[in-house]
C-alpha cells in the first residue's frame, strides 16, 4: 500500500467520526436546549400554584376568622337567651 492509498484510507473514516462527533454535539445542544424551556415552563407553572396556595392560605385564614366571629355571635345567643329564660322563670311566664 502507497502513502497515497494510506491517507484516503485512514483520512476519510477519521473524518467521518469527527463529523460524527460535531453532529453529535450539536445535537446534544439542540436536546438541552429544549429540556431548558421546559424547564423554564415547569418553573412558570411551579410560581402559578405558588400563587394559588398563598391565595387558599388568605381565603383559609379568613374562614378561621369568621369562625371565631361565629363562635363569639354564638356565645352572645346563649347568654341572651339564658336571661330571657331567667326573666321568663321570674315573671312565671313559661
Amino acid at each position: 500500500m502507497t502513502d497515497l492509498q494510506l491517507y484516503p484510507a485512514m483520512g476519510i473514516p477519521t473524518f467521518a467520526v469527527i463529523v460524527g462527533l460535531l453532529m453529535n454535539v450539536i445535537h446534544h445542544s439542540a436536546v438541552n436546549a429544549r429540556f431548558d424551556s421546559v424547564d423554564a415552563r415547569f418553573n412558570g407553572v411551579d410560581a402559578r400554584f405558588n400563587s394559588v396556595d398563598a391565595r387558599f392560605d388568605s381565603v383559609d385564614a379568613r374562614f378561621n376568622n369568621l369562625d371565631g366571629k361565629f363562635d363569639t355571635l354564638t356565645g352572645k345567643v346563649i347568654e341572651v337567651d339564658n336571661r330571657v329564660t331567667r326573666i321568663e322563670a321570674k315573671l312565671g311566664i313559661s
